[in-house]
């Protein structure tokens, strides 16, 4: 069977480009809905610990019963990847404080715990049902509070930013998508219909931590894919990656006799992980991740892209515009806060 069909989501097929092609040698179909089970979790200013938890499969029958106090306000949504999950690991929690600290927003973490599990070929079929949902999420929210698309921003780490490119698919108009170091294997070099890309939303910004293939034991992409692509530290090998598991533990502590989260993290995928601390942190900081515009790694090595030129600096992180647009590159610190300009 090449294709399936979901209620209301639409039908998924694996046939080219989504599969059996070069990129792609391997497809599998995504899971349903029910073995997915996507939760978005609400959190503004007047509930911040607490979330106010709506199935993606009620979103149609009960968005006005599970969130009666909805506001319209300009809402953020994250999204996280392969094998990470908004009970385990702290980031989203972490950067959906910082968001509410800086603004009066619906912030929405999207729990799709179900469906990012091994084999990763699964993992990346399901992002498109994932996406899906989150479209029928803000189409529907547009329709019953009369909100514009413009007013969503759609923040991705890894697997994550392509469900955020899904999702802007199937929304004409939407705000913004941030792609926090998109996941490079299945989707390097593939059509934009298979991966983020900058027609997902009126503005598309990427920090690039761990560009690169599997072959070099890097998890991101290393292609532009929005209208502003931020390669920090080159796009990989980051400052303060390369380090002892004693002195990762040390830093980041051990809970019930574990290695926290966090701190298992940095040991094995710490380059990956890092696009996201650098967002989290651009948040509130007074320090903007002030970046140059560059045609390439090399020439930004050899030091020829040291000044603004004429199209101008930009920010990478929360504070980045449409405007000016290309491909940035700056230096970061090792350990917070990293911004350096």
């Amino acid at each position: 069977m090449k294709h399936t069909c979901y209620t209301d989501l639409g039908c998924f097929s694996i046939s080219p480009p989504f599969g059996f092609t070069l990129q792609r040698p391997l497809a599998l179909l995504p899971q349903s809905p029910e073995w997915i089970r996507t939760l978005f979790k609400l959190y503004t200013r007047a509930q911040p610990a607490t979330p106010l938890d709506l199935p993606a499969t009620q979103v149609k029958t009960s968005l006005t019963t599970i969130w009666p106090g909805f506001v319209s306000r300009p809402t953020k949504i994250i999204v996280h990847g392969f094998l990470d999950w908004v009970e385990l690991s702290s980031w989203g929690k972490l950067m959906k404080d910082e968001l509410l600290k800086q603004g009066d927003y619906n912030v929405i973490l999207v729990d799709w715990s179900g469906g990012k599990k091994p084999p990763y070929t699964q993992a990346t079929a399901n992002t498109r049902v994932v996406g899906a949902q989150i479209a029928q999420l803000i189409n529907q929210i547009s329709d019953v509070y009369s909100t514009s698309v413009e007013n969503f921003h759609i923040i991705g780490h890894s697997l994550g930013s392509h469900v955020a490119g899904y999702a802007g698919e199937r929304v004409p108009g939407l705000g913004r998508i941030t792609g926090l170091d998109p996941a490079g294997p299945y989707f390097e070099n593939t059509p934009a219909s298979v991966r983020l890309d900058p027609t997902d939303a009126l503005f598309v910004d990427v920090i690039h931590t761990d560009a690169g293939t599997l072959l070099t034991l890097n998890l991101g992409i290393m292609q532009t894919v929005g209208h502003a692509d931020f390669y920090a530290n080159f796009g990989h090998n980051q400052p303060g990656c390369i380090q002892s598991p004693i002195t990762t533990i040390q830093q980041w502590g051990l809970d019930d006799n574990c290695v926290h989260i966090q701190g298992f993290g940095d040991l094995v995928i710490c380059n990956h992980m890092r696009a996201f601390r650098l967002f989290t942190e651009s948040i509130n900081s007074s320090c903007r991740f002030k970046s140059y515009p560059c045609a390439s790694e090399l020439n930004f090595m050899l030091g020829w892209c040291n000044t603004c030129g004429v199209s101008g600096c930009a920010n990478l992180g929360f504070w980045a515009k449409p405007t000016p647009a290309g491909k940035f590159f700056l230096k970061t610190a090792g350990n917070p806060p990293f911004c350096l300009a």
